[in-house]
């Protein structure tokens, strides 16, 4: 009876072990360690390439923080981007799966990493969180909009309001990442429009990447037009110049 009792004792314990093991949150990258921080390990976070050292209004990556040359020479229609990461390995890779493969686990990555940005920055938080909308085409071709889920949950954390429907796309767009700087500035005029008004409010953009400043830009104007009182971006990634 003795040796039953032990043999159950030991079958259990080695049970929990194995069940411990499956549901324990593995790290989406490496899928080997355990989840240290919105859905990373410790040593996976740690090695992601961070925006440390960037433009204070583009976000662009710099040798030097301070302003960058077109920010220097150029009034900007937002007003600040915060973008904590430099979209490059893994980055682009997680990015990418989010958009075209549908991982949308990595929206959580995402979301967190601006989060934990925003919380560290000095600023008023906004009234409305406006994630970069899509065409209703787009969104039914690839299933989803990636800002839109950024938005929410960044959203969730922080008790700030989500605009998904306080602009809109009035036209379909060529892929943005297809096309040089200036093509992109003419691709993207006249794509946004508002159908509620936004005045006096501090108004964040949410997008996954910011490449040229182009959309951003645009779609700000937009907002800065319809007399927001602030503008910024928030996005998860920078593209480097």
């Amino acid at each position: 009876m003795h040796a039953n009792h032990k043999a159950i004792t030991e079958a259990r314990h080695k049970l929990g072990i194995t069940l411990n093991w499956l549901l324990e949150p593995v790290c989406f990258l490496c899928e080997e360690n355990g989840e240290w921080r919105h859905g990373l390990c410790k040593h996976c976070w740690q090695h992601l390439p961070h925006n440390l050292l960037c433009c204070r209004i583009c976000a662009i990556p710099l040798a030097i923080e301070g302003l960058c040359g077109a920010c220097q020479a150029t009034a900007m229609a937002y007003d600040r981007i915060i973008a904590p990461t430099v979209y490059r390995h893994p980055i682009d890779q997680m990015l990418c799966s989010l958009k075209y493969a549908g991982r949308l686990q990595w929206a959580r990555t995402a979301a967190g990493l601006v989060v934990d940005c925003v919380l560290q920055q000095d600023l008023e938080l906004p009234h409305l969180l406006l994630p970069v909308p899509m065409t209703r085409k787009a969104i039914r071709q690839r299933g989803f909009n990636q800002s839109a889920y950024i938005a929410r949950l960044v959203g969730r954390q922080l008790k700030i309001k989500v605009g998904f429907d306080v602009v809109h796309k009035t036209r379909e767009t060529l892929r943005q990442s297809t096309l040089s700087r200036s093509q992109r500035q003419q691709n993207i005029v006249g794509a946004f429009a508002l159908t509620r008004p936004v005045a006096g409010t501090r108004i964040a953009i949410v997008d996954d990447v910011v490449t040229s400043c182009s959309t951003v830009a645009e779609l700000a104007g937009v907002l800065k037009a319809a007399q927001a009182s602030e503008v910024n971006v928030w996005a998860c990634a920078r593209t480097p110049a």
